[in-house]
């Protein structure tokens, strides 16, 4: 608008020299009359190519010639000078949603995937607004700070989850003694690490505001795997409850065995009418009670 606005300038005073030239009257009249037409459009372009209203929670990056000129501005309606423009840069909240289906495969320990359901909240950095407006390009219809989303920020999110959950195990959440595969919380073990992670590769350029993992999914083999754990937990558990019942089976049946013996030498003792007193030690005759002292 700038440029049309000089055009009509040039047009005023062309106009003006036109006027103060001619020597016609009705010429010199609409000389005049086209000089105060385009000087009015003139300045209205000029003056509104100085305005640019920003939106709320954008930053604006003020630019000459299209390069940015290190200013920036807030919200709101802008001033800057006629051959400037002010273009704008996303300093409202974000989010890197892949939650559900839309969850992040990765390699985990043992070669084994799983599928990480995340939600990231996270905003841009009004202060390095200039740089990163400068180091990216339009592609398409993609603005320069969807272009800087999807080349900058979602691959150091996709580069931090692939890194921390390279060492996570899902047969470590496996009950180790029933055998059980609760899912694991993800949020209480993984949630500050994602955060340190982003703030290592990020922290100059966005804020991460929150973070919140749903419980993983994980490929066939990897689903495979955890329920043949349990199940060799959950066996190895019966064995030990089986050794322990034939044990105490047989105490029992020892128990009962000595019983039996003091029962049958008493019921002898009873027949003969002997004396009992020993069925009761720990040597027991079933046939010959121990008699009472009789002189010959």
């Amino acid at each position: 608008m700038f440029v049309f606005g000089v055009l009509l300038f040039g047009v005023a005073v062309l106009a003006l020299l036109t006027g103060v030239l001619t020597k016609v009257p009705s010429v010199r009249r609409n000389a005049y009359l086209a000089f105060g037409g385009s000087l009015i459009l003139s300045v209205a372009v000029i003056v509104t190519s100085s305005i640019t209203v920003v939106p709320t929670r954008n930053v604006g990056i003020v630019t000459a010639w299209n390069k940015p000129t290190g200013r920036t501005t807030g919200a709101g309606l802008q001033w800057t000078l006629p051959w400037q423009g002010i273009d704008e840069w996303d300093a409202s909240g974000q989010t890197y949603s892949h939650l559900g289906d839309q969850c992040v495969w990765v390699t985990i320990a043992a070669q084994r995937r799983a599928c990480i359901p995340v939600q990231i909240e996270w905003s841009a950095k009004a202060e390095k607004a200039p740089e990163n407006w400068a180091a990216y390009r339009e592609v398409g219809s993609k603005s320069r700070f969807e272009v800087f989303i999807e080349r900058r920020v979602n691959p150091q999110i996709n580069g931090a989850m692939t890194s921390i959950f390279a060492t996570f195990d899902p047969l470590g959440s496996v009950d180790p003694t029933s055998g059980d595969a609760p899912a694991p919380d993800l949020n209480k073990t993984y949630k500050d690490t994602l955060i340190q992670a982003l703030n290592l590769e990020l922290g100059d350029e966005i804020v991460v505001k929150s973070v919140a993992f749903e419980s993983p999914q994980y490929d066939e083999p990897t689903t495979q795997a955890i329920a043949a754990y349990g199940q060799k937990i959950l066996e190895a558990r019966n064995l030990e409850i089986d050794k322990a019942n034939a044990k105490t089976r047989a105490e029992i049946t020892r128990t009962d065995a000595s019983v039996d013996q003091v029962a049958r030498c008493l019921q002898i003792a009873e027949k003969l009418g002997k004396e009992p007193g020993l069925c009761m030690g720990g040597s027991v005759s079933l046939t010959r009670p121990v008699e009472t002292g009789q002189g010959n």
